[in-house]
């Protein structure tokens, strides 16, 4: 699957109103779970990686206040959105918002430790090199001491087993948002689907820790999400200082 395919999917999955999906509350949960980790930084460079509709921003610029946001997608669609959606924060914030149409499969075009820190939401588990390339990147373009903020879908998760769990409880809470998540699940399905064949894997939460361990990364805390099909997660590359 090359990427101008990738694209394709991805772009008409923000046509037909991606940025909704966040509105399910199974959605929003996971998001405040990510944003209860994320710690000021008082400025710094901060990279999105797969920003989507930039669904992330807002919480971005409010609690980790970053200098400015380097936002990164491979669907021109999605960054379409996340524009307007940065035009409006800036009327508000100080933050400088700059966008990249990048292969995110492939090697990130950022040097060494470029980056303050990172935010990686629902990325790693849809792309066809698998989820160790793009954590190797990151943990390449952050610098030491930086953090990483990371959000994915787990081995655990299973979109049938949880739908008959937990729908007939979130239908009765938020009827509305509970059938437009249906809507789009069934696009994210397909692409999901497509993308499985191609390489793409879910990967557990011990295989995250030990993968970021490995990379000189600490102080990892986790958060389950999605009902613990999911986690949330936060880890600091090792200082400079460390190693004295």
């Amino acid at each position: 699957m090359n990427e101008e395919t990738l694209r394709k999917l991805w772009n008409g999955y923000a046509k037909a109103g991606y940025e909704n999906i966040y509105q399910v509350r199974i959605q929003r949960d996971h998001l405040h779970n990510l944003a209860n980790l994320f710690l000021p930084s008082g400025g710094g460079i901060y990279l999105d990686l797969g920003c989507g509709t930039g669904n992330m921003f807002d919480l971005i610029v409010e609690r980790i206040q970053p200098t400015e946001v380097h936002a990164v997608d491979w669907s021109e669609e999605m960054l379409k959105k996340a524009r307007l959606k940065a035009e409006v924060l800036a009327q508000d914030s100080d933050p400088i918002f700059k966008f990249y149409v990048q292969d995110i499969s492939a090697f990130l075009e950022f040097p060494d430790n470029f980056f303050d820190g990172a935010v990686c939401n629902l990325l790693i588990s849809y792309l066809t090199c698998g989820w160790g390339r793009p954590l190797q990147e990151l943990s390449r373009v952050i610098k030491p001491g930086g953090y990483l903020y990371l959000g994915t879908l787990l081995k655990e998760w299973s979109f049938t087993r949880v739908l008959w769990k937990h729908a007939p409880r979130e239908f009765l809470c938020e009827p509305i948002t509970s059938l437009r998540g249906l809507k789009y699940r069934r696009i994210v399905a397909k692409i999901s689907r497509k993308l499985k064949e191609h390489g793409a894997q879910f990967p557990s939460q011990q295989e995250l820790v030990d993968f970021l361990s490995a990379r000189e990364f600490e102080k990892i805390e986790t958060v389950q999400t999605y009902w613990g099909g999911g986690v949330a997660l936060r880890a600091r590359l090792v200082s400079e200082a460390s190693h004295i």
